[in-house]
């Protein structure tokens, strides 16, 4: 099995070992020793998780005070107070949530497994089901919005899942003949920039139709791509402590001083990057370009970071969110709000 796909896997087996605890009688009630029940008419569809907030999650967006949380058996939660206090809102499906967006005129879209693609046109308050293809057996792990109408999911086995038209329509294509998973997409200026396993780099000048490999530092898997301001630079988080900086013909590996894999981040309104990844590590770059290691010490994995109108970060993985503040000097950080 493909190294990359390992550690989504790995967020599979974590949701199985964790979800016992994080859902309701009601949810658990739907298989007993004595029936045996068809997969097919379980409801699709998220239910109550009083202890949701420390499930398994995976992706988060914010814009202003408005802050969604992603993760296993569809959980969504959402803040309106800046990440004060979430609450888990009705998700139209039972799948894995891996990545959320907040979009043009309250669009929200999340997508996940088995090609799952929600869309919400109230600020993320309520989800419908727009978009899914469980005889695939393919997940969709990034999205991102163009504008326009324009939205574009990249997943498993180099699936490119594109929509013209805010959601209503979609259309499938190959990113490459050789198919790589590719875990993560990003807006750089007007192109489109997405990385995935093999080291994996590929650039699209026309909002995805077609698509350039580019020329990579590495061979292995890289997890998220943060394009840095103002500039053709990107960061590359990926497998084993690698993180690379710069542009084609020009990177440059950062020493983590680790070999844990490093999975996701953002750029703070103030310049800064947080990047976070498995073993609990939280890697922030000042916005002179210095890396410092801010690790709390808690041997858990963090699945992404994503910034704060405060500068603060909420940082979601294994056992729910926390949200961490960055602040003071570049050698020095704030405390854990939770």
């Amino acid at each position: 099995m493909r190294t990359g796909l390992l550690v989504f896997v790995a967020l599979g087996l974590l949701f199985c070992i964790y979800s016992e605890n994080f859902v309701t009688a009601p949810a658990k009630a739907q298989v007993s020793l004595d029936t045996v029940q068809d997969p097919a008419s379980i409801p699709d569809r998220s239910y109550p998780a009083p202890k949701g907030q420390k499930a398994l999650l995976i992706g988060a967006a914010c814009r202003a005070d408005l802050v969604l949380l992603v993760g296993e058996r569809g959980l969504i939660f959402r803040s309106t107070d800046g990440g004060k206090n979430f609450q888990q809102v009705d998700s139209p499906t039972r799948r894995m949530i891996c990545s959320v967006i907040l979009a043009d005129d309250q669009l929200a879209y999340a997508v996940g497994h088995d090609m799952t693609v929600l869309r919400s046109r109230d600020s993320g308050h309520s989800w419908q089901q727009v978009y899914r293809d469980p005889d695939a057996d393919l997940a969709l792990f990034s999205v991102v919005s163009l504008g326009g109408g324009k939205v574009l999911a990249v997943g498993s086995f180099g699936t490119v899942l594109l929509s013209d038209d805010d959601g209503e329509n979609w259309r499938q294509q190959l990113i490459s003949e050789d198919g790589p998973h590719l875990y993560s997409v990003k807006q750089m200026g007007s192109n489109l920039v997405v990385v995935g396993e093999f080291g994996s780099i590929f650039k699209s000048e026309d909002a995805g139709d077609s698509w350039n490999l580019l020329e990579s530092p590495y061979e292995g898997t890289f997890f998220d791509v943060i394009p840095l301001v103002n500039s053709q630079r990107l960061l590359l988080l990926g497998l084993r402590g690698n993180l690379w900086e710069g542009q084609v013909g020009d990177w440059k590996r950062i020493d983590t001083g680790f070999e844990a894999s490093l999975f996701g981040g953002s750029i703070l309104s103030n310049g800064r990057v947080v990047v976070v990844g498995d073993e609990g590590r939280v890697m922030v770059r000042s916005a002179t370009g210095q890396w410092h290691d801010r690790s709390p010490g808690e041997r858990r994995l963090l699945s992404s970071a994503t910034g704060l109108t405060d500068d603060s970060v909420v940082i979601v993985g294994e056992k729910g969110y926390r949200i961490r503040s960055i602040s003071g000097s570049d050698s020095t950080d704030g405390e854990e709000r939770r």
